[in-house]
């Protein structure tokens, strides 16, 4: 049952959807304040998560209107679901259920655009879909670094393999299934709930298209994404980042390790892990000899020490042997990562955004796959750090990157190349995809701000 937290603002606002709540939100605040500072653009945010403390804070702070919905369940009783059909009967209910939700939230918040992070979920497709029926401009904003589809495709085989082996379907069931198959997509063309989706964050029918740099342009492109138009605008959250680079002094580096505990006068590798046990790609006991070996290679070299960053996905309880090591391994749960980064002397992941944030900051970056993981040799092909695959060889890349100036001038211009292809690092991300949104409403950029904000694509 959906519930609105906050009454209907005065002028028609930009409507952004946030997928998952405090993360995505991170994307769309600096959009938003571009567009309330530069364009006097009202803007609202709907949830269908439940939001967290900072993410209510944030735009209570902001003024910005704040709604709440629940995407539709399962609709037929649990004792009828296993009946033949009750599967697709029930998927074509949720679809319509999630229509008519789509459809109630845009007459309630009456918005005059909607931005969202990826149109091919289930409510933001049928926003985008009744949103361009109504004449709205449509936009999705990549938030954050994206494998190639098959790389997703082998993570969710992985996760979310069944426990026990699935029966094998019957010579029937075999032959009648692509005619199913043809008779369900019929039925939902009839309805009005077929959707032709590009499997890729911007694969349904948002008409435009904001990536963080070319190299995302190129590769959704060749995933078979079309849209009215593709724009590299860079990541709103680089904004930040590009201003602790300009920041990043002694005394401020300093003044971060005090902050959140880290060592102040040693040399600090710091590790952003990944949600390896959520993804369930390594055990437990995996992981623990991993960051084992790690904090014996890092001790090695004198004044140096390992401090590990959980993901937001993670639990400080599976990590709680860090303390028994010697000496023991500081555990951040909650921090800034740009400040982190910025702080660290040497980076350390597998693949995810935090090593881009890396390369923005001009940090040495040590990049691991112990264990075959799919998706974290991502950063070998790209280019821009060391990248090891046994814990003989991450001794190797740790000691040369931190006693080698030669190695670390050497990677430091290949991690220039890169940043060049993946974004547009100049702290000017927000105000060209608020200019983005404004372009399509026809808005014009206030006088006394524009040259400051350089809100201009």
């Amino acid at each position: 049952m959906e519930r609105l937290t906050s009454p209907r603002p005065p002028e028609r606002p930009v409507l952004f959807v946030a997928r998952e709540p405090d993360e995505t939100l991170r994307t769309f605040l600096p959009v938003i304040d571009r567009l309330q500072a530069d364009y006097e653009t009202p803007c609202s945010v709907l949830f269908h998560h439940a939001p967290g403390d900072w993410a209510r804070a944030a735009l209570a702070e902001r003024g910005v209107p704040l709604y709440e919905v629940a995407l539709p369940g399962q609709t037929l009783p649990a004792g009828l679901g296993r009946l033949p059909g009750a599967a697709t009967v029930d998927e074509i209910a949720r679809l319509s259920r999630a229509r008519a939700l789509a459809q109630r939230m845009l007459r309630e918040i009456g918005p005059s655009a909607v931005v969202v992070i990826q149109d091919t979920l289930l409510l933001e497709r049928f926003l985008v879909r009744e949103a361009n029926a109504a004449g709205l401009p449509t936009l999705v904003v990549q938030w954050a670094f994206s494998y190639p589809q098959e790389m997703y495709d082998r993570l969710r085989k992985i996760q979310y393999a069944p426990a026990t082996p699935q029966r094998e379907r019957s010579p029937l069931r075999q032959r009648i299934g692509p005619l199913t198959r043809t008779v369900y997509q019929s039925i939902l063309g009839a309805l009005g709930l077929r959707f032709t989706l590009v499997e890729s964050y911007g694969g349904g029918e948002a008409e435009q298209f904001a990536v963080m740099g070319s190299a995302f342009r190129d590769q959704f492109v060749a995933q078979g994404v079309r849209k009215r138009e593709i724009v590299v605008t860079g990541h709103p959250t680089h904004d930040a980042v590009y201003r602790r680079a300009q920041t990043a002094d002694a005394a401020a580096r300093l003044a971060i390790r005090q902050q959140y505990g880290m060592p102040l006068t040693e040399t600090v590798a710091l590790y952003a892990t990944q949600p390896v046990l959520w993804r369930k790609v390594i055990s437990h006991e995996t992981l623990e000899a991993n960051v084992r070996a790690m904090a014996e290679a890092i001790q090695t070299i004198d004044g140096c020490t390992l401090v590990l960053k959980l993901h937001p996905r993670e639990h400080a309880e599976d990590y709680a042997f860090c303390q028994t090591l010697d000496p023991p391994v500081t555990v951040l749960t909650q921090a800034e990562m740009p400040d982190l980064i910025a702080a660290c002397d040497l980076f350390i992941s597998s693949s995810s955004s935090t090593v881009l944030l890396a390369m923005l900051l001009d940090r040495p970056i040590v990049t691991v796959n112990f264990d075959e993981v799919p998706h974290f040799d991502q950063f070998e092909p790209i280019g821009g750090t060391v990248h090891v695959r046994t814990h003989g060889a991450f001794a190797d890349a740790v000691w040369s990157l931190l006693t080698d100036s030669v190695a670390r001038d050497r990677l430091r211009r290949k991690r220039e190349e890169v940043v060049e292809r993946y974004t547009r690092f100049d702290g000017k991300a927000a105000a060209r995809i608020a200019a983005v949104i404004a372009g399509s409403l026809g808005l014009p950029l206030r006088d006394t701000v524009g040259a400051a904000t350089g809100a201009h694509p």
